[in-house]
């Protein structure tokens, strides 16, 4: 808020706004507690998705949804519940946007893809939560490894655009003691280790 950066609503946004808090998770029912006045009118301003130039569109999981990864498939029969998505499913999900570069997250995977219209499509993974478990549409568990921060850098030249993954260590123990202060266990695991094998969630 205080740098004025483009932000993006994505589900939890909408859920804090759209939800009762009996309807809610662990963690949006702890972040409503937490917002100002000031935080509250803040997320009403955010859009869902951004042109950032003619070349370069952002959202949060597709160009249609917040809810749905963009690269990667729940699958019951994938290890974790999850799998890297086809060529074909990806290019359902891009809903005719055609901006040779497509910015998402949501699934927290670092990953980047380049279709057959050489349009590049790229999830700088999470800053702050490497692992999480989800049930909808089926259960499944986001596990990046490590509990580095994650970002992406975009750079064009004659031959394109181009992106670089970035991985870098943080002090994470802050925030995973946070967590176990707070009755969530599994995200103090996930921060520590970017992993979930140990929490009991499944």
């Amino acid at each position: 808020m205080a740098q004025n950066w483009l932000t993006l609503a994505g589900n939890h946004e909408r859920q804090l706004l759209n939800l009762s808090t009996d309807r809610m998770g662990l963690s949006d029912a702890y972040t409503q507690q937490q917002l100002s006045p000031a935080h509250w009118q803040w997320l009403r301003t955010l859009p869902p998705n951004a042109t950032l130039s003619p070349d370069v569109f952002v959202c949060h999981g597709t160009p249609t949804s917040d809810l749905q990864y963009y690269l990667e498939t729940v699958d019951v029969q994938a290890s974790n519940g999850i799998r890297a998505a086809t060529l074909t499913e990806i290019l359902a999900r891009t809903g005719g946007q055609i901006s040779p570069v497509i910015a998402c997250g949501h699934s927290h995977i670092p990953r980047q893809l380049r279709t057959n219209f050489e349009q590049l499509i790229v999830n700088p993974g999470s800053v702050g939560l490497p692992a999480y478990s989800d049930v909808q549409p089926h259960p499944h568990a986001i596990e990046n490894g490590s509990p580095d921060a994650r970002y992406a850098l975009l750079h064009q030249d004659a031959k394109g655009w181009h992106a670089e993954l970035v991985s870098i260590a943080y002090d994470f123990e802050p925030m995973a003691n946070l967590a176990e202060s707070n009755g969530r266990p599994d995200w103090a695991l996930a921060l520590r280790t970017g992993g979930m094998k140990s929490s009991n969630i499944f």
